[in-house]
């Protein structure tokens, strides 16, 4: 292990106030790559080599010296079970001496924790490339193998792909980065799940046996985002899939899903098999979506859609009752049956009427969930 001169700087930073004496770190070769006396930096010390070497203590006193070297002792800094580094402190060797073993074993803390940091953020990147990998359709399966093989991770085991992201108004995504910590607290008891950050989503692979617990894990994580980020998160989940080769359709379908939530606007979870007619209208294509619209709707402006979707939806939510629906809207029921007159006169579709009521149903939603703006009056569109 080479220890950056970043972090060498950082330990002697952390290690100057502790003792009153000028304090060195040397690489392995008895380079100084840190030091209080930043003069000092790029110099090289035949003591701090041989601490290094021989894994022992060097002083440098009357009776050991070492060309260009000050009283003082070298102390090797271990780190499994081999020499990083070694520290350095500058003073009369009866002085520093009884100092040399409390600063190497706290500069051998620094050096953990900082690899333990390094450790935690290439598994991280790890994670987030392998979950890239296994969200496409056609991928490299022997790269997928290799990442997971670094990460240890089974990927001949069910798993179930949830894909999340902050229900917030406007374009910027949220920095998700904030949530990791807390994430990574909750995922201690899905040994056999993972998760990463991937763009402007979060993508959990979750292992398919624990999948009673996904509505628990998702209101938690959701109540984690909205105290951190001023957001709740949703989610929508996929089905099984058997292994790692075919997770992308977990994925895919997790990402209908969440789409489908985000335009329903009514939970925190959606799964694919729960999106009803979602699934149809999910699966519908764009181009496809705006010929039915603009055939239906054709020469009505959004405001007047607009009107006539809150009546429609109203009837429906009251199952046709007349009494009921004229209640809600605050309209005589007269009023009403002459506004659903005009739906059926305006779009030649009668909501009264069982095939046509399924047909503006559809229009309706795709129109919503397509989102607005179609040029209705224009014959060339339809």
């Amino acid at each position: 292990m080479n220890l950056d001169p970043q972090i060498a700087e950082t330990i002697v930073d952390n290690l100057k106030g502790v003792i009153n004496h000028e304090i060195n770190l040397f690489d392995t070769t008895g380079t100084i790559i840190a030091s209080t006396d930043r003069a000092r930096i790029g110099t090289t010390h035949e003591g701090a080599r041989l601490a290094a070497e021989t894994q022992q203590p060097v002083p440098i006193d009357s009776e050991h010296q070492f060309k260009g070297a000050r009283h003082g002792i070298n102390v090797p800094v271990m780190f499994q079970d081999a020499a990083v580094a070694v520290i350095g402190i500058t003073g009369e060797r009866a002085e520093v001496e009884p100092f040399g073993n409390v600063i190497k074993k706290m500069t051998e803390i620094l050096i953990r924790e900082n690899w333990d940091h390094v450790e935690q953020y290439d598994r991280r990147v790890r994670i987030a490339n392998l979950a890239s990998i296994l969200k496409l359709r056609h991928h490299d399966e022997s790269l997928a193998a290799y990442y997971a093989s670094l990460l240890q991770i089974d990927l001949d085991i069910p798993r179930i792909v949830l894909v999340g992201c902050a229900r917030a108004e406007g374009d910027d995504a949220p920095d998700y980065n904030d949530l990791y910590a807390m994430l990574h607290a909750r995922f201690q008891s899905f040994r056999t799940s993972f998760f990463a950050f991937l763009e402007r989503d979060i993508c959990m692979f979750i292992d398919a046996r624990d999948e009673h617990r996904l509505p628990s894990l998702v209101e938690g994580i959701s109540d984690d985002a909205e105290r951190v980020l001023g957001h709740p998160l949703i989610f929508g989940a996929g089905r099984p899939a058997p292994y790692g080769s075919v997770y992308w359709r977990s994925y895919d379908e997790a990402c209908r899903a969440l789409e489908w939530l985000a335009f329903k606007d009514d939970d925190k979870l959606m799964r694919f098999e729960d999106m009803a007619l979602g699934l149809i209208i999910s699966s519908v294509s764009q181009d496809s979506a705006l010929q039915l619209v603009n055939h239906v709707f054709a020469g009505l402006s959004e405001r007047e859609i607009e009107e006539y979707q809150e009546i429609f939806e109203a009837y429906v939510r009251h199952n046709g009752s007349i009494v009921h629906c004229a209640e809600e809207l605050y309209l005589h029921k007269n009023t009403l049956q002459n506004r659903l007159n005009k739906i059926a006169a305006k779009t030649g579709y009668n909501p009264r009427d069982l095939a046509d009521h399924t047909v503006l149903t559809i229009a309706f939603m795709l129109h919503s969930y397509y989102g607005k703006g179609t040029n209705h009056g224009d014959p060339r569109t339809r």
